[in-house]
Protein backbone atom coordinates (compact mmCIF):
# COMPACT_ATOMS: atom_id res chain seq x y z
CA UNK A 1 0.00 0.00 0.00
CA UNK A 2 1.46 3.51 -0.46
CA UNK A 3 2.48 5.52 1.94
CA UNK A 4 0.58 7.77 4.44
CA UNK A 5 0.18 11.69 3.46
CA UNK A 6 1.16 12.99 7.07
CA UNK A 7 4.91 13.36 7.65
CA UNK A 8 4.59 11.63 11.20
CA UNK A 9 2.38 8.67 10.38
CA UNK A 10 5.03 8.15 7.14
CA UNK A 11 7.43 7.78 10.11
CA UNK A 12 5.78 5.24 11.77
CA UNK A 13 4.49 3.67 8.62
CA UNK A 14 8.59 2.88 7.86
CA UNK A 15 8.63 1.50 11.82
CA UNK A 16 6.32 -1.05 11.45
CA UNK A 17 6.44 -2.33 7.94
CA UNK A 18 9.72 -5.19 9.67
CA UNK A 19 6.62 -6.09 12.27
CA UNK A 20 4.28 -6.62 9.21
CA UNK A 21 6.98 -8.69 7.34
CA UNK A 22 7.43 -10.90 10.79
CA UNK A 23 4.17 -11.04 10.90
CA UNK A 24 3.62 -12.69 7.36
CA UNK A 25 6.14 -15.34 8.03
CA UNK A 26 4.64 -15.93 11.32
CA UNK A 27 1.56 -16.41 9.48
CA UNK A 28 3.17 -19.52 7.59
CA UNK A 29 4.41 -22.83 9.92
CA UNK A 30 7.35 -23.67 8.19
CA UNK A 31 8.37 -19.86 7.47
CA UNK A 32 7.97 -19.82 11.48
CA UNK A 33 10.17 -22.99 12.22
CA UNK A 34 12.66 -21.71 9.75
CA UNK A 35 13.06 -17.87 10.75
CA UNK A 36 13.11 -18.76 14.92
CA UNK A 37 15.78 -21.71 14.20
CA UNK A 38 18.10 -19.12 12.86
CA UNK A 39 17.68 -16.32 14.78
CA UNK A 40 17.86 -18.76 17.99
CA UNK A 41 20.86 -20.66 17.02
CA UNK A 42 22.93 -17.73 15.59
CA UNK A 43 22.18 -15.93 18.88
CA UNK A 44 23.10 -18.83 21.18
CA UNK A 45 26.50 -19.11 19.34
CA UNK A 46 27.49 -15.21 19.77
CA UNK A 47 26.37 -15.48 23.43
CA UNK A 48 28.60 -19.30 23.79
CA UNK A 49 31.48 -17.47 21.85
CA UNK A 50 31.25 -14.10 23.64
CA UNK A 51 31.08 -15.74 27.30
CA UNK A 52 34.86 -16.42 27.53
CA UNK A 53 36.25 -13.16 26.07
CA UNK A 54 34.19 -10.70 28.17
CA UNK A 55 36.08 -9.54 31.22
CA UNK A 56 35.78 -9.98 35.15
CA UNK A 57 33.80 -7.32 37.22
CA UNK A 58 35.24 -8.67 40.40
CA UNK A 59 37.08 -5.70 42.56
CA UNK A 60 37.04 -3.56 39.44
CA UNK A 61 36.93 0.09 41.52
CA UNK A 62 39.56 -1.48 44.51
CA UNK A 63 42.02 1.04 43.77
CA UNK A 64 45.81 -0.06 42.47
CA UNK A 65 47.97 0.80 45.60
CA UNK A 66 45.11 -0.99 47.56
CA UNK A 67 45.06 -4.68 45.40
CA UNK A 68 49.07 -4.39 45.45
CA UNK A 69 48.81 -4.33 49.44
CA UNK A 70 46.11 -6.83 49.62
CA UNK A 71 48.38 -9.11 47.03
CA UNK A 72 51.91 -8.97 48.37
CA UNK A 73 51.51 -8.78 52.25
CA UNK A 74 48.13 -11.31 52.33
CA UNK A 75 45.20 -8.68 53.40
CA UNK A 76 42.45 -11.17 53.04
CA UNK A 77 39.75 -10.19 51.08
CA UNK A 78 36.74 -11.41 49.15
CA UNK A 79 38.13 -12.29 46.46
CA UNK A 80 41.37 -14.57 48.48
CA UNK A 81 40.95 -17.65 45.95
CA UNK A 82 42.05 -15.22 43.24
CA UNK A 83 45.00 -13.59 44.99
CA UNK A 84 46.25 -16.81 46.31
CA UNK A 85 48.63 -16.92 43.41
CA UNK A 86 50.39 -14.05 43.36
CA UNK A 87 50.40 -13.86 46.90
CA UNK A 88 52.15 -17.49 46.73
CA UNK A 89 54.38 -16.04 43.97
CA UNK A 90 55.25 -13.13 46.02
CA UNK A 91 56.96 -15.36 49.29
CA UNK A 92 58.36 -17.74 47.01
CA UNK A 93 60.43 -15.07 45.72
CA UNK A 94 60.90 -13.29 49.10
CA UNK A 95 62.03 -17.17 50.46
CA UNK A 96 64.52 -17.23 47.67
CA UNK A 97 66.57 -14.07 47.89
CA UNK A 98 66.86 -15.01 51.90
CA UNK A 99 68.18 -18.46 50.65
CA UNK A 100 70.47 -17.12 49.09
CA UNK A 101 71.75 -14.77 51.47
CA UNK A 102 71.86 -17.70 54.04
CA UNK A 103 73.94 -19.31 51.53
CA UNK A 104 76.47 -16.85 51.37
CA UNK A 105 76.78 -16.46 55.22
CA UNK A 106 77.48 -20.51 55.52
CA UNK A 107 80.11 -19.80 52.77
CA UNK A 108 81.67 -16.88 53.97
CA UNK A 109 82.22 -18.96 57.32
CA UNK A 110 82.92 -22.00 56.24
CA UNK A 111 86.08 -20.94 53.86
CA UNK A 112 89.05 -23.56 54.26
CA UNK A 113 91.56 -20.82 52.54
CA UNK A 114 89.99 -17.87 54.54
CA UNK A 115 91.67 -16.01 57.82
CA UNK A 116 89.79 -15.59 60.58
CA UNK A 117 89.86 -11.97 59.80
CA UNK A 118 88.20 -12.53 56.10
CA UNK A 119 85.49 -14.58 57.25
CA UNK A 120 84.60 -12.39 59.78
CA UNK A 121 84.23 -9.79 57.43
CA UNK A 122 82.11 -11.39 54.41
CA UNK A 123 79.98 -12.82 57.40
CA UNK A 124 79.30 -8.87 58.24
CA UNK A 125 79.20 -8.27 54.48
CA UNK A 126 76.21 -10.65 54.16
CA UNK A 127 74.63 -9.89 57.49
CA UNK A 128 74.39 -6.27 55.81
CA UNK A 129 72.90 -6.93 53.04
CA UNK A 130 69.88 -9.51 54.24
CA UNK A 131 69.34 -6.62 56.89
CA UNK A 132 69.30 -3.87 53.82
CA UNK A 133 66.84 -6.09 52.30
CA UNK A 134 64.36 -6.66 55.01
CA UNK A 135 64.53 -2.64 56.10
CA UNK A 136 64.06 -2.30 51.90
CA UNK A 137 60.69 -4.45 52.70
CA UNK A 138 59.49 -2.92 55.23
CA UNK A 139 59.83 0.68 53.62
CA UNK A 140 58.18 -0.63 50.56
CA UNK A 141 55.15 -2.54 52.98
CA UNK A 142 54.95 0.65 55.17
CA UNK A 143 54.91 3.04 51.75
CA UNK A 144 51.71 0.87 50.71
CA UNK A 145 49.99 0.76 53.72
CA UNK A 146 50.52 4.90 54.15
CA UNK A 147 48.92 4.71 49.89
CA UNK A 148 46.31 2.60 50.84
CA UNK A 149 45.25 5.07 54.10
CA UNK A 150 45.39 7.51 51.84
CA UNK A 151 43.27 6.19 49.75
CA UNK A 152 40.78 5.19 51.93
CA UNK A 153 40.77 8.61 53.19
CA UNK A 154 39.62 10.16 49.82
CA UNK A 155 37.51 8.28 49.25
CA UNK A 156 35.53 9.09 51.92
CA UNK A 157 36.07 12.80 51.63
CA UNK A 158 34.10 11.93 48.12
CA UNK A 159 30.46 12.49 48.30
CA UNK A 160 27.91 10.34 47.26
CA UNK A 161 27.12 11.86 44.07
CA UNK A 162 30.77 11.74 43.26
CA UNK A 163 30.94 8.01 43.94
CA UNK A 164 27.81 7.38 42.12
CA UNK A 165 29.28 8.87 39.48
CA UNK A 166 32.22 6.79 39.09
CA UNK A 167 30.55 3.76 39.63
CA UNK A 168 28.36 4.46 36.79
CA UNK A 169 31.63 5.58 34.57
CA UNK A 170 32.91 2.27 35.85
CA UNK A 171 29.68 0.48 34.47
CA UNK A 172 29.56 2.02 31.36
CA UNK A 173 33.26 1.05 30.50
CA UNK A 174 32.23 -2.39 31.39
CA UNK A 175 29.31 -2.54 29.38
CA UNK A 176 30.91 -0.71 26.41
CA UNK A 177 33.61 -3.76 26.24
CA UNK A 178 30.84 -6.08 26.27
CA UNK A 179 28.91 -4.86 23.50
CA UNK A 180 31.97 -4.19 21.78
CA UNK A 181 33.08 -7.78 21.99
CA UNK A 182 29.51 -9.18 21.16
CA UNK A 183 29.45 -6.90 17.83
CA UNK A 184 32.57 -8.90 16.70
CA UNK A 185 31.59 -12.10 17.33
CA UNK A 186 28.22 -11.58 15.87
CA UNK A 187 29.54 -9.83 12.62
CA UNK A 188 31.43 -13.31 12.38
CA UNK A 189 28.79 -15.39 13.26
CA UNK A 190 26.49 -13.67 10.56
CA UNK A 191 29.11 -13.67 8.28
CA UNK A 192 29.30 -17.39 8.02
CA UNK A 193 25.51 -17.94 8.04
CA UNK A 194 24.10 -14.89 5.74
CA UNK A 195 22.85 -17.41 3.12
CA UNK A 196 20.35 -18.42 6.13
CA UNK A 197 19.32 -14.38 6.55
CA UNK A 198 18.75 -14.35 2.64
CA UNK A 199 16.98 -16.96 2.55
CA UNK A 200 14.64 -15.73 4.73
CA UNK A 201 14.70 -12.10 3.03
CA UNK A 202 13.36 -13.99 0.05
CA UNK A 203 10.87 -15.62 2.23
CA UNK A 204 9.55 -12.67 3.08
CA UNK A 205 9.57 -10.82 -0.04
CA UNK A 206 7.32 -13.76 -1.40
CA UNK A 207 4.73 -14.18 0.86
CA UNK A 208 4.40 -10.07 0.73
CA UNK A 209 3.95 -10.21 -3.08
CA UNK A 210 7.17 -8.25 -3.38
CA UNK A 211 9.56 -9.34 -6.38
CA UNK A 212 13.16 -11.21 -4.13
CA UNK A 213 15.93 -9.43 -4.90
CA UNK A 214 17.94 -13.05 -5.18
CA UNK A 215 16.88 -16.49 -6.82
CA UNK A 216 16.67 -19.56 -5.00
CA UNK A 217 19.35 -20.93 -2.89
CA UNK A 218 20.90 -23.42 -1.05
CA UNK A 219 22.10 -21.90 2.49
CA UNK A 220 24.39 -23.49 4.30
CA UNK A 221 27.63 -22.40 6.42
CA UNK A 222 30.34 -20.59 4.76
CA UNK A 223 33.26 -18.26 4.55
CA UNK A 224 32.16 -15.75 1.50
CA UNK A 225 35.41 -14.02 1.06
CA UNK A 226 34.23 -11.59 -2.02
CA UNK A 227 30.53 -10.92 0.26
CA UNK A 228 33.36 -9.60 3.21
CA UNK A 229 35.58 -7.69 0.06
CA UNK A 230 32.47 -5.56 -0.07
CA UNK A 231 31.38 -5.44 2.80
CA UNK A 232 34.75 -3.75 3.88
CA UNK A 233 34.71 -1.49 0.60
CA UNK A 234 31.27 -0.45 1.39
CA UNK A 235 32.32 0.06 4.83
CA UNK A 236 35.37 2.94 3.56
CA UNK A 237 32.96 3.98 0.94
CA UNK A 238 30.68 5.05 3.81
CA UNK A 239 33.59 6.68 5.61
CA UNK A 240 34.63 8.51 2.67
CA UNK A 241 30.78 9.99 1.84
CA UNK A 242 30.91 11.14 5.66
CA UNK A 243 34.65 12.69 6.15
CA UNK A 244 34.33 14.42 3.27
CA UNK A 245 31.70 16.82 4.32
CA UNK A 246 33.25 17.01 7.93
CA UNK A 247 35.64 20.39 6.49
CA UNK A 248 32.15 22.24 5.12
CA UNK A 249 30.60 21.74 8.87
CA UNK A 250 33.93 22.90 10.19
CA UNK A 251 34.00 26.34 7.82
CA UNK A 252 30.71 26.69 8.51
CA UNK A 253 30.55 27.38 11.95
CA UNK A 254 34.02 28.72 12.39
CA UNK A 255 32.89 32.34 12.17
CA UNK A 256 30.29 31.99 14.96
CA UNK A 257 30.97 32.44 18.90
CA UNK A 258 28.89 28.67 19.61
CA UNK A 259 30.98 26.71 17.01
CA UNK A 260 31.36 24.20 19.73
CA UNK A 261 27.64 23.91 20.08
CA UNK A 262 26.58 23.85 16.51
CA UNK A 263 29.19 20.89 16.21
CA UNK A 264 27.30 19.11 18.18
CA UNK A 265 24.54 19.29 16.65
CA UNK A 266 25.63 19.19 12.91
CA UNK A 267 27.75 16.38 13.41
CA UNK A 268 25.49 13.88 15.07
CA UNK A 269 22.51 15.48 12.47
CA UNK A 270 25.01 14.37 9.32
CA UNK A 271 25.96 11.21 10.63
CA UNK A 272 22.08 10.41 11.41
CA UNK A 273 21.47 11.20 7.43
CA UNK A 274 23.67 9.01 6.04
CA UNK A 275 22.29 6.75 8.08
CA UNK A 276 19.07 6.84 7.18
CA UNK A 277 20.76 6.81 3.48
CA UNK A 278 22.84 3.55 3.81
CA UNK A 279 19.13 2.03 5.41
CA UNK A 280 17.65 2.98 1.90
CA UNK A 281 20.66 1.61 0.20
CA UNK A 282 19.99 -1.81 1.33
CA UNK A 283 17.62 -2.63 -0.67
CA UNK A 284 18.52 -3.53 -4.31
CA UNK A 285 15.47 -1.07 -5.60
CA UNK A 286 17.18 1.51 -4.24
CA UNK A 287 20.00 1.21 -6.88
CA UNK A 288 17.58 1.41 -9.73
CA UNK A 289 18.02 5.11 -11.30
CA UNK A 290 20.70 5.57 -13.70
CA UNK A 291 20.57 8.80 -14.17
CA UNK A 292 19.95 10.09 -10.17
CA UNK A 293 20.38 14.09 -9.18
CA UNK A 294 22.47 15.15 -7.04
CA UNK A 295 21.89 15.32 -3.28
CA UNK A 296 20.23 18.21 -1.24
CA UNK A 297 23.78 19.31 0.23
CA UNK A 298 25.33 19.08 -3.10
CA UNK A 299 22.70 21.51 -4.85
CA UNK A 300 22.94 23.66 -1.65
CA UNK A 301 27.04 23.60 -1.69
CA UNK A 302 26.73 24.41 -5.73
CA UNK A 303 24.32 27.56 -5.31
CA UNK A 304 26.02 28.92 -1.98
CA UNK A 305 29.58 28.74 -4.21
CA UNK A 306 27.84 30.53 -7.31
CA UNK A 307 25.29 32.74 -6.14
CA UNK A 308 26.22 33.70 -2.75
CA UNK A 309 28.63 36.82 -2.93
CA UNK A 310 31.54 36.16 -0.58
CA UNK A 311 31.52 32.51 -1.34
CA UNK A 312 32.22 32.68 -4.75
CA UNK A 313 35.72 31.48 -4.89
CA UNK A 314 37.48 29.01 -7.10
CA UNK A 315 39.23 26.63 -4.39
CA UNK A 316 35.14 26.62 -2.90
CA UNK A 317 33.75 25.20 -6.34
CA UNK A 318 36.77 22.90 -6.76
CA UNK A 319 35.94 21.04 -3.25
CA UNK A 320 32.38 20.93 -4.27
CA UNK A 321 33.90 19.12 -7.69
CA UNK A 322 35.22 16.83 -5.16
CA UNK A 323 32.89 16.26 -3.17
CA UNK A 324 30.66 15.13 -6.07
CA UNK A 325 32.93 13.03 -7.43
CA UNK A 326 33.49 11.09 -3.87
CA UNK A 327 29.42 10.96 -3.44
CA UNK A 328 28.66 9.64 -7.05
CA UNK A 329 28.03 6.06 -5.54
CA UNK A 330 25.61 6.74 -3.99
CA UNK A 331 23.43 9.66 -6.07
CA UNK A 332 20.55 6.63 -6.43
CA UNK A 333 19.56 5.70 -2.29
CA UNK A 334 20.33 9.52 -1.87
CA UNK A 335 17.58 10.68 -4.00
CA UNK A 336 15.36 7.52 -3.12
CA UNK A 337 15.55 9.05 0.35
CA UNK A 338 15.12 12.40 -0.28
CA UNK A 339 11.53 11.30 -1.83
CA UNK A 340 10.50 9.35 1.53
CA UNK A 341 12.89 10.75 4.58
CA UNK A 342 10.09 10.19 6.78
CA UNK A 343 9.40 6.50 6.52
CA UNK A 344 12.84 5.46 6.08
CA UNK A 345 13.81 7.64 9.48
CA UNK A 346 11.04 5.76 11.10
CA UNK A 347 12.49 2.30 9.12
CA UNK A 348 16.42 3.49 10.40
CA UNK A 349 15.41 3.42 14.23
CA UNK A 350 14.22 -0.19 13.90
CA UNK A 351 17.21 -1.01 11.97
CA UNK A 352 19.03 0.28 14.74
CA UNK A 353 17.61 -2.04 17.32
CA UNK A 354 19.79 -4.33 14.85
CA UNK A 355 22.72 -2.93 15.38
CA UNK A 356 21.95 -4.26 19.14
CA UNK A 357 24.13 -7.41 19.86
CA UNK A 358 21.85 -10.62 19.44
CA UNK A 359 18.97 -8.30 18.07
CA UNK A 360 20.48 -8.63 14.65
CA UNK A 361 20.52 -12.19 14.55
CA UNK A 362 16.04 -11.48 13.95
CA UNK A 363 16.11 -8.48 12.41
CA UNK A 364 18.70 -8.40 10.09
CA UNK A 365 16.99 -10.44 7.01
CA UNK A 366 14.13 -7.80 7.44
CA UNK A 367 15.17 -4.48 6.81
CA UNK A 368 15.96 -4.48 2.73
CA UNK A 369 12.77 -5.94 2.24
CA UNK A 370 11.09 -3.60 4.51
CA UNK A 371 12.69 -0.88 2.26
CA UNK A 372 12.22 -2.85 -0.58
CA UNK A 373 8.25 -2.26 -0.23
CA UNK A 374 8.69 1.55 0.94
CA UNK A 375 11.01 2.20 -2.91
CA UNK A 376 8.09 -0.27 -4.95
CA UNK A 377 4.93 1.53 -2.88
CA UNK A 378 6.27 5.20 -3.82
CA UNK A 379 7.01 3.85 -7.50
CA UNK A 380 3.76 2.43 -7.77
CA UNK A 381 1.61 5.49 -6.55
CA UNK A 382 4.14 7.45 -9.27
CA UNK A 383 3.61 5.50 -11.96
CA UNK A 384 -0.80 5.89 -11.24
CA UNK A 385 -0.31 9.41 -11.55
CA UNK A 386 2.47 9.77 -14.28
CA UNK A 387 0.81 10.76 -17.55
CA UNK A 388 -0.35 8.00 -19.62
CA UNK A 389 2.06 8.68 -22.44
CA UNK A 390 5.13 8.63 -19.99
CA UNK A 391 6.00 4.38 -19.04
CA UNK A 392 7.46 4.31 -15.93
CA UNK A 393 10.54 1.73 -15.47
CA UNK A 394 9.67 -1.53 -14.19
CA UNK A 395 13.23 -3.19 -14.10
CA UNK A 396 13.48 -5.70 -11.32
CA UNK A 397 16.63 -5.50 -9.50
CA UNK A 398 19.01 -8.51 -9.64
CA UNK A 399 21.12 -10.63 -7.14
CA UNK A 400 24.25 -8.68 -8.85
CA UNK A 401 22.87 -5.34 -7.87
CA UNK A 402 25.47 -3.28 -6.13
CA UNK A 403 22.94 -2.38 -3.40
CA UNK A 404 25.00 -1.11 0.43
Amino acid sequence: MPPPGHRVRQFFHGMAIPLHLLRALWADPVARRQYLRVGVTQALAVLLLSIPLLPSRKKDHEPTERRRYSLSFGDAGEDDAEQEPERQRFHQEMERKAAELKAKVREASGGVQATTGERARAVAEAVKELAEVAKAEARERQALVEATKREQEQEQERGPIDRLLGRIDQEVQFWVTVFGIMQLVQWVVIALSRDYHDSISREASLRTALEPEDGPLTPRVRLDVPWMRKKVSRRIRAFVVFIVGMPVLYGLTAAFPIRHELMAVLVPAWSAYWLVVFTTARSAYAWKDAAPRAPWFLRGWRWLTTRVPGFRWGFLQRYGDFWTRRTREVFSPAAETEKQPWAFAGLTVVGMLSMLPLAKCFLRPLIPVAAGHLLVARQQAESTTAPKHLEPSAQAPTASSTAA
